[in-house]
């Protein structure tokens, strides 16, 4: 589908090409973000808000870095957008052709503070913990596919006399 066309796709769902032709949504299944990039995104890229343009609806965006509140991060870019440039990036449902190499069918994956944009497959020891996304399709340049799902946890503090133990599994709290 190109943009402003609208048909059956081969998943059994009604679908739209977005502005631009770079973008299929899935009608129900995937929700995105209309953004403007503050930086230079690749498509894959984890992004973070980083303002808004006044009372045009829109927000602007970045690779994520530096993020120090999970609440900060939007979602993964579903198109390469150039800087000043706008797009999409998805909050929501199945993003194709991104690169998966490195990562298996079924591995979580969470913002990676050590690499601009980056996620990762290790459950944060530090930081916010922001799970960004399940992988559907692993181990490709181009072709992987993810399930993006942004979801922000709370990382727990330990007082005086406490020690505190946090994984993707849970939480160990002891005196």
């Amino acid at each position: 589908l190109t943009a402003g066309q609208r048909g059956w796709d081969g998943n059994n769902t009604l679908a739209i090409g977005m502005a631009g032709g770079n973008v299929i949504q899935h009608i129900g299944e995937d929700s995105y973000y209309y953004v403007k990039a503050s930086s230079a995104i690749t498509k894959g890229q984890v992004v973070m808000f980083t303002g808004a343009l006044g009372a045009s609806g829109v927000i602007t965006v970045a690779p994520a870095t530096g993020v120090t509140n999970g609440q900060y991060i939007v979602g993964i870019a579903a198109e390469t957008i150039a800087l000043n440039g706008f797009g999409l990036i998805q909050c929501f449902g199945e993003l194709r052709n991104v690169n998966t190499t490195g990562f298996t069918d079924g591995d979580v994956v969470y913002y990676d503070q050590s690499v601009t944009g980056g996620f990762t497959k290790t459950f944060p020891a530090t930081g916010p913990i922001v799970t960004v996304a399940a992988v559907i399709n692993g181990g490709s340049s181009g072709g992987g596919v993810l399930q993006v799902r942004v979801t922000v946890s709370e990382r727990n503090i330990a007082g005086t006399g406490i020690s505190v133990s946090q994984s993707s599994s849970g939480s160990t709290i002891t005196n």
